[in-house]
């Protein structure tokens, strides 16, 4: 038991690594590949290795493909609606607002635990709750300080170019909220549920409108790189099949608590490699912005 439950924490730290890659993939490789032909690619393989391992791993696919309609209503939406919205917001940011922006998505965890008051029976609302998103929003204030300060500024900006600057922090604000609403609905369907996954058939739906997106929109490219190949196969193998593959073997081998914490790493691993691959030094609002919504994390998983 002992030796499952160290296999399990190895696994989820391996997963949270890949993860931790998510951000700086998706901001690099979209302006390499374009942003829909990368989210394209990116989810179909993440979609076909996902059904292939889950294949190996079960025997069969019928688990994966055909969806009781509960999963279908609400959880495989918000999986489709994150996996869009998340790196569109990724791709819009500008090199000073990715930071700020990647952390917004990390208020899922805590918004989780505030969707469940409504939908998971026996879960209330506490303090610890309360406080978590209390450190949680504080963070991302810091986070985006210069930003908030110059839209607060008179005159600053004019006023038809708010919503462009704006976009990618609501689209990132959509993508939390999405990802807590199908964590909240999973843990509420829990026991019904548990011998589904959604993972394998929802990255291939976002990699089929992606598609289409790109069809409508002409935004193939004529011509693409080694970077973009090699940025858009990392991004399907590593964040998606591995990860969330990863994640699922770990979650009923070690304590769920032990992996809440790990979790609650990839918000300070995600903003360090971004500054890495940006070749930037962060501000110290930024370590503080990543260490508050990292404590937010922790307090709101030890409910």
């Amino acid at each position: 038991m002992q030796t499952n439950s160290r296999l399990g924490i190895i696994f989820g730290l391996v997963a949270v690594a890949f993860w931790s890659f998510g951000a700086s993939l998706v901001f690099l490789g979209a302006r390499e590949a374009g942003p829909w032909p990368f989210v394209a690619v990116g989810s179909l393989i993440g979609g076909v290795l996902q059904l292939t391992c889950w294949r190996v791993y079960r025997g069969e696919w019928r688990s994966a493909l055909r969806l009781p309609w509960r999963l279908w209503a609400v959880p495989l939406v918000c999986f489709v609606t994150y996996g869009l919205v998340w790196p569109w917001a990724l791709a819009t940011s500008n090199a000073r607002q990715v930071l700020g922006v990647s952390l917004i998505n990390y208020l899922w965890p805590i918004l989780t635990v505030v969707f469940s008051v409504w939908w998971v029976p026996g879960v209330r609302l506490t303090s610890r709750t309360v406080l978590a998103l209390g450190l949680a929003v504080a963070g991302l204030a810091f986070a985006n300080l210069k930003t908030i300060r110059e839209l607060l500024a008179a005159g600053a900006v004019q006023e038809d170019s708010i919503l462009p600057r704006m976009l990618p922090y609501f689209l990132a604000l959509v993508a939390a909220v999405t990802w807590g609403v199908y964590s909240a609905f999973l843990s509420r369907w829990r026991q019904w549920a548990k011998g589904y996954v959604t993972s394998p058939i929802g990255f291939l739906l976002i990699g089929l409108i992606a598609c289409l997106v790109v069809g409508l929109t002409g935004t193939w490219p004529a011509k693409t790189s080694a970077t973009a190949v090699w940025l858009t196969a990392l991004y399907g193998i590593g964040p998606l099949a591995a990860g969330y593959l990863l994640w699922e073997i770990a979650l009923p081998r070690a304590r769920v608590q032990s992996l809440s914490l790990i979790a609650a790493a990839t918000p300070v691993l995600s903003t360090a490699l971004l500054c890495l691959f940006l070749k930037t030094l962060p501000g110290w609002e930024l370590v503080v912005a990543a260490l508050l919504v990292s404590g937010g994390v922790v307090v709101s998983m030890r409910e």
